[in-house]
């Protein structure tokens, strides 16, 4: 006999909802510590060559490994970093903090 689950709505919602915030979660996770490494860079001018280094990298080999699975990711990049950069400006302006105070000190030690 099975056994009824009266916690599912219909359609599978709730284990989508459920495996929606484990991704969301894990992306954070993800977000923090590449967060945490791009802005251990030395803040100069030579630290923001480094950092674009790194992330241009990752973005490379994540948009090769992307397409062994025939994932085209170039729009739907685009698309989320444009979300992000208006939530950045509008909506989550302290997410931006860390990287602000990086550019700030920067700016101090390299005045242009």
């Amino acid at each position: 006999m099975k056994r009824k689950n009266n916690n599912m709505k219909p359609n599978g919602a709730k284990r989508a909802t459920t495996r929606t915030l484990r991704t969301i979660c894990e992306g954070q996770r993800i977000y923090r510590q590449m967060e945490k490494a791009l802005l251990s860079a030395d803040p100069s001018i030579s630290g923001t060559v480094s950092m674009n280094y790194a992330i241009s990298k990752l973005i490379a080999n994540y948009k090769l490994a992307m397409l062994h699975l025939d994932i085209d990711v170039d729009d739907y990049m685009k698309s989320m970093i444009e979300w992000w950069e208006y939530r950045l400006l509008h909506e989550d302006a302290a997410e931006k903090i860390p990287f602000d105070e990086f550019v700030a000190t920067t700016i101090e030690n390299n005045p242009f």
